[in-house]
């Protein structure tokens, strides 16, 4: 018997591991960053999915045990499953939606009804020890709800998959704009492309051999603002009209906007090919309309963007708007029901601990008795059973309600809104309608971009225990920092003054003059590039630039983590962009040029040839003048030319303070411009799992641009 109280609390300790855990994800769920994170799931799938065999264990040593309390534990089966399965459709509605043909998308749908499956074996062979008809009763409809609910899901998800506006929307929307750039007729022709936003469905869609061809075969085939679709331009006629609805709610055009952008974005993910890579109509569409005002909007529009394409991919948001009203309708008919049904459940529990002659208050006094004198023990698990109860039954009220509420918050419903109302004009005449949409329009969504990027310094200071300093190469610990507006000023900038040409940095030197002095530091040996390289050079050259400023800032000394206060908007450009460089270099090679293998290993020997020569040095602080030599006099090539470099910036251009910190300020903003072209979707789309890049941001704002890839030579 001893064995089978070891069960019982194993069963209860799992019961609220999981019940946290599946509460917290579902929460965390409106911060990708953190609900991505590989542990937080692992943890989640280990705790539920020891909780079911614990529990099937119980219920088959029932017959030998009379105190397994099978009743309390079929109830508890119910409701985690009724938990994961909130989480698990999420993920496997996503990849149905998201991923090409392959059987394994059916996987999670298959666990899921064989989790059902088991779930109602147990209540249905359990008989007699199930409880009281009621209790059982609340079970199995609690049951058949939950299937209703995976069922309904699933379907809508396969229906979405097949649906033109969501499924085969990136198809269709490739063809769209390879019919749109072939009538192309040169690129004098800047106008703007009629940019879909919803309705797209609706149109005359014909396959043919090439694809799908939209419309009529004479142009202009492409006038397509009325009826069921809606377009941008058709979005700024309905904002120049000076209606009441839209003119409060200014922010809903830029919605609109970053929504038909994610749908040109969403191309890439599927692997359609990208009709205005290269063209200069493109480039004009980026400089004259995205960049045409503040930095601040470019970059929100961006971000929504994607946002919206990290819902497509890793959430239920998508089924959601696929489905029209139908599906949030009847979600929140089985959402209200599931409430009353689990209050129902907690209930029968109670009616069937506290009545005799029920099969659980007979379990509780068998209990009682195989614990003798010991009530204490026997008190703390009562006490814990209904805890575990209570908490389950507010875990489901709560994530169900949290489903709703991130829906009716998200941006995917109030483009939704603000389309519906364009195409009616019964809506726009109405008072009702029009405060009912306006209620919705201004909610802040709850799964917002995070507007960070990460920072790591080579090198960087600590302060040891003993009150001196330590030279330490931080490899594993980063911090992060949000985007300052000067950075966003600084690319934004870049972009127009390159006019869509990329440079590795060459282009900025040059308008600042210095061309002649510092370029060879942009150039390589030989035939092989490595732009890994080329920023530890630089990051190391401004970061021996910042402790030479450090010496003569009063005494001041720089550990490397300064947040950047009172420092000049170059500054805070140069230092930034160069640790997030350096960033992208330790920890997300994937994202860079090179080959990840070399990036790594170029590190590795980087930071550990900084560790070995500052590591001789004594004293509380490392001077600008010992370090820049001791680097200089480094085995390491790529230190021996950070040091040539930094003692150019600091020394060379030093009869300006301004000028050097310009000249890198403007260089790191080219660099990372340049960096951001890549062909390597599935790494971005890592990252957007993980809350995503800055460096996404601006790999999301080139391609439309046209802009795919780098160039293969140097400028």
């Amino acid at each position: 018997m001893a064995s089978s109280l070891i069960n019982l609390l194993l069963t209860e300790v799992a019961a609220i591991v999981s019940i946290v855990l599946l509460a917290l994800l579902v929460v965390l769920s409106s911060y990708r960053r953190r609900s991505g994170h590989p542990a937080l799931r692992l943890f989640v799938w280990a705790a539920s999915t020891l909780f079911l065999p614990l529990v099937s264990y119980a219920v088959s040593a029932a017959a030998k045990w009379d105190a397994a309390r099978v009743p309390l534990l079929l109830a508890w089966t119910v409701f985690l499953q009724m938990l994961r399965n909130t989480i698990d459709t999420a993920r496997s509605s996503s990849s149905t939606i998201g991923n090409g043909s392959g059987s394994s998308k059916f996987r999670p749908s298959v666990e899921q009804l064989a989790r059902m499956g088991w779930v109602a074996f147990l209540i249905v062979s359990s008989d007699g020890t199930a409880g009281s008809p009621q209790l059982t009763g609340v079970l199995l409809w609690l049951w058949v709800l939950s299937l209703a609910k995976l069922v309904h899901r699933l379907v809508a998800a396969e229906l979405a998959k097949n649906s033109f506006a969501v499924g085969l929307n990136a198809y269709l929307i490739s063809d769209y704009m390879k019919q749109l750039y072939g009538q192309d007729q040169g690129d004098h022709d800047v106008q703007a492309p009629p940019l879909l936003v919803m309705g797209e469905e609706k149109l005359q869609i014909e396959a043919r051999p090439q694809g799908y061809r939209i419309g009529r075969t004479s142009p202009p085939p492409l006038c397509v603002d009325a009826g069921h679709v809606v377009t941008m331009d058709r979005i700024c006629r309905l904002f120049s009209s000076g209606d009441p609805l839209v003119a409060s709610n200014p922010q809903i055009k830029d919605t609109c906007l970053s929504f038909a952008l994610f749908k040109l974005q969403l191309r890439r993910f599927v692997g359609c090919p990208i009709a205005e890579a290269g063209s200069r109509r493109a480039v004009a569409f980026v400089l004259d309309g995205l960049l045409g005002e503040s930095h601040e909007r470019v970059f929100r529009v961006s971000e929504t963007e994607l946002s919206f394409l990290a819902d497509f991919l890793y959430s239920k948001l998508t089924v959601f708007y696929a489905s029209g009203w139908w599906f949030p309708v009847l979600n929140s008919m089985l959402v209200f029901a599931t409430w009353v049904s689990c209050l129902a459940a907690g209930g029968a529990i109670v009616h069937d601990m506290a009545c005799r002659g029920t099969t659980l208050a007979s379990n509780y006094d068998n209990l009682r008795k195989y614990l003798q004198n010991h009530d204490t023990v026997f008190h703390i698990i009562v006490g814990l059973d209904v805890l575990v109860t209570v908490s389950f039954i507010i875990a489901i009220v709560f994530t169900e309600g949290w489903e709703i509420a991130t829906y009716v918050r998200s941006d995917w419903i109030k483009v939704s809104a603000i389309c519906e109302y364009a195409r009616r004009p019964s809506w726009r005449k109405s008072p009702w309608t029009r405060r009912n949409v306006g209620r919705v329009l201004p909610l802040k969504p709850m799964q917002r971009w995070d507007d960070r990027f990460g920072q790591t310094s080579i090198l960087q200071l600590r302060p040891c225990y003993c009150g001196c300093v330590s030279r330490q190469v931080d490899r594993i610990a980063k911090s992060s920092a949000t985007v300052p507006a000067a950075v966003k000023t600084a690319v934004v900038d870049t972009l127009r003054t390159n006019q869509g040409n990329l440079g590795n940095g060459v282009l900025s030197l040059q308008r600042n003059g210095v061309a002649d002095k510092l370029a060879w530091a942009c150039h390589h040996a030989g035939d092989e590039r490595s732009v890994s390289e080329q920023i530890l050079v630089w990051h190391v050259a401004t970061r021996l630039l910042e402790i030479k400023g450090s010496e003569g800032a009063h005494g001041r000394h720089d550990d490397g983590d300064g947040d950047g206060g009172g420092d000049s908007d170059t500054v805070v450009v140069a230092t930034r962009l160069s640790r997030y460089c350096a960033y992208l270099v330790a920890l997300k090679p994937e994202l860079l040029p090179d080959h990840p293998a070399w990036t790594e290993e170029l590190y590795e020997g980087v930071v550990e040839e900084v560790s070995r020569v500052l590591a001789r040095f004594a004293g509380a602080v490392v001077r600008y003048e010992r370090a820049a030599t001791c680097l200089g006099g480094s085995t390491n090539a790529t230190l021996r030319k950070a040091a040539k470099l930094g003692r150019q910036l600091a020394e060379e251009l030093g009869g300006d303070e301004e000028l050097p910190w310009r000249v890198l300020a403007d260089f790191w903003a080219e660099l990372v411009v340049y960096l951001a072209p890549s062909e390597n979707v599935a790494a971005h789309s890592k990252a957007l799992r993980r809350g995503g890049e800055f460096i996404t941001v601006l790999w999301a704002l080139l391609g439309h641009a046209g802009i795919v890839s780098r160039p293969d030579t140097d400028v």
